[in-house]
């Protein structure tokens, strides 16, 4: 980003992408938007009607090909005053580490983690860039922050395969938080679907985040892989959904952060 059904949630993270701003119908597409504003617009709408539950696999892909399996299930909703998401990794020792990722319409990013069963803890934004299940994956790339972020620019229209992209360039502005300094994503003209992301870190690591299987379910375009590569180095990960909805019906307790051990939450 979702899926069962990967939400894209934008840089990586889920996959699941909603048709909203776009065409509802591949026999009549919509005009090509030609500036930031509108594709934005589009990007925004479809991150404001996230509702999936997604179970899957984080399977990080060493230059050898040798794979390491991590399960995973994704839950994101939008509420009215952010858009919130529990990542819960069971590692291949059966620890379970948990992310709650919170990203509200300012593009202002949250997140609180725990790490096998400890008590949560609020992740330090110089920790947002950390491997989740010891993947290419990050807890930032599970928020779809860099939509809301104050610079956007339409850098122009590409091919990104057989499909013909627009390419827009999203940097944060002061007070939005993250680990990266742009995050470049490749737009479907026709679908509204990411296909491709570079998120180009502080640090001067590039990631890279491929979209496969791209599918029109229940109304909503969805990916259902997506595989994160880092430029100039060998293997890969892959975030692999196996089952899920993208009308889940989530509800706000759904995510409240639960302490080990106590029935209450922190929030």
């Amino acid at each position: 980003m979702r899926i069962a059904w990967v939400r894209v949630v934008g840089l990586a993270g889920i996959a699941v992408v909603a048709g909203a701003g776009w065409a509802q119908t591949a026999a009549k597409p919509a005009a090509p938007a030609r500036d930031a504003k509108t594709i934005v617009a589009a990007a925004r709408a479809r991150v404001e009607q996230t509702d999936v539950r997604a179970v899957g696999r984080l399977v990080e892909v060493a230059a050898s090909g040798t794979r390491t399996t991590n399960r995973l299930v994704l839950e994101s909703h939008a509420f009215p005053d952010a858009v919130r998401t529990l990542v819960t990794v069971t590692l291949p020792d059966h620890a379970v580490d948990r992310y709650w990722v919170t990203q509200d319409r300012e593009g202002h990013t949250t997140i609180e983690t725990s790490r096998a069963g400890a008590k949560p803890e609020r992740l330090s934004p110089e920790y947002w860039g950390e491997a989740v299940g010891g993947t290419l994956f990050s807890p930032e790339d599970f928020a779809d922050g860099q939509f809301f972020w104050a610079r956007q620019t339409l850098t122009g229209i590409q091919k990104y395969g057989a499909r013909e992209c627009y390419v827009l360039k999203s940097e944060p502005a002061a007070g939005q938080t993250s680990v990266y300094r742009s995050v470049t994503t490749w737009i479907d003209q026709k679908t509204g679907a990411p296909v491709l992301v570079e998120a180009a870190e502080k640090s001067g690591i590039t990631k890279q985040f491929v979209f496969y299987g791209i599918e029109r379910i229940g109304g909503l375009w969805l990916s259902r892989q997506i595989e994160a590569k880092e430029n100039g180095k060998p293997g890969s990960s892959l975030l692999i959904v196996d089952r899920g909805s993208p009308h889940a019906h989530l509800q706000r307790k759904e995510f409240d952060v639960v302490v080990p051990g106590n029935t209450g939450s922190q929030r």
